[in-house]
């Protein structure tokens, strides 16, 4: 099997990858620079996400060595590394496919930006005054909302930005996203949507921004931010042409990660 390693160039990961490369030598498998048939991530969530932008166009399944701190997209651990190529060519391993949402973000001026989505999408407010924004759902109108913003997170994505700000920690497996509201201003006028909100991964979701011109928000999908323009309109739905194949170890559980990682908080990625 051909491979291509995308590493951070933090300490730890350094060490990690010159072992890799020393496993892989004494065995069958390849390192290459072109046309892998597996990309192999060291380092955590960041890395992975930065891994999956660069790579997501060519269908490619991917497998992380976390040596991050959180980590919940790569499954190899570093003290698990001599276990590598024993997992790889003998399929030792499971494979998942995620959805990544699609976000049309159009202009004031027009203009329409295509940009895609595997953990979350923010959308936040610049100015000091608030936020004011229709929402609907597959065309139909839904909420007037005014406050901070929101964060549209993946089921995968339910562990990172949107957990901490009051999302719905939400398994992985499952086909939805959620609309987690930030700061909403609910008062004797408003009547904005004020709790988290999952919805069936099908669901378009359309956001009206009002007051386009005047009042400028900040959309960023995993963390990168889509345009400096001025936004008046959003779209996120299902991307129907794209999804990312992930490996994950046989002995690889959703809930012994949710529970290490954020609920005891456990280091456990020692080499």
């Amino acid at each position: 099997m051909r491979i291509f390693i995308h590493s951070n160039n933090k300490s730890e990961s350094i060490k990690v990858k010159k072992e890799l490369i020393r496993l892989i030598k004494k065995s069958k498998l390849e390192i290459v620079a072109d046309n892998p048939e597996l990309i192999v991530v060291i380092g955590g969530d960041g890395t992975m996400l930065s891994a999956i932008r660069k790579f997501r166009y060519k269908k490619i399944p991917f497998i992380g060595i976390n040596t991050g701190t959180l980590g919940f997209l790569p499954s190899v651990l570093p003290k698990d590394i001599g276990k590598f190529v024993d997992i790889i060519e003998n399929e030792k391993y499971s494979k998942t496919e995620y959805p990544l949402l699609v976000l049309t973000s159009e202009t004031i001026t027009g203009k329409k930006i295509n940009h895609y989505a595997f953990n979350e999408i923010s959308i936040k407010h610049m100015q000091p005054k608030l936020m004011e924004a229709k929402l609907f759902f597959n065309d139909k109108p839904f909420n007037y909302f005014t406050g901070d913003g929101f964060i549209i997170s993946t089921a995968i994505g339910a562990t990172g930005y949107a957990i901490w700000a009051g999302g719905v920690a939400t398994h992985s497996s499952l086909e939805l996203y959620q609309i987690v509201p930030i700061n909403p201003n609910d008062n004797s006028v408003n009547r904005p949507l004020k709790t988290p909100m999952l919805v069936p991964l099908n669901t378009k979701l359309s956001i009206d921004i009002v007051k386009a011109k005047k009042r400028k928000v900040v959309v960023a999908c995993d963390g990168r931010n889509v345009t400096d323009d001025y936004i008046s309109k959003l779209s996120i739905k299902k991307s129907r042409n794209h999804k990312i194949t992930i490996l994950k170890t046989d002995d690889y559980d959703y809930f012994d990660l949710y529970k290490n990682k954020i609920i005891d908080k456990k280091i456990i990625n020692a080499l």
